[in-house]
């Protein structure tokens, strides 16, 4: 089952309205995004929120990460092991 994974990220709020994100914070360790690489409006298979998906590339990994604009937050998706 995929689950939402809360970010904390650091992001560039430009003139044009868009938002840049710049770096992610996780346990207490900085992850720069090197390169936007996408943007585009993630449309999920549940009813809820459409949220932003970002494609990025952080230390040489291409990566998403989701924002939604109604709530202000930050998110991965991943994987529930069960744990």
């Amino acid at each position: 089952m995929k689950i939402r994974i809360p970010l904390n990220v650091e992001a560039q709020f430009l003139k044009s309205g868009k938002i840049k994100p710049r770096r992610i914070i996780v346990d207490e360790r900085t992850l720069e995004i090197t390169k936007v690489l996408d943007i585009r409006p993630f449309y999920p298979s549940v009813s809820s929120i459409a949220p932003l998906e970002y494609t990025v590339l952080i230390e040489g990994l291409i990566k998403k990460i989701y924002f939604e604009a109604e709530t202000s937050k930050w998110f991965a998706v991943g994987e529930d092991n069960g744990n």
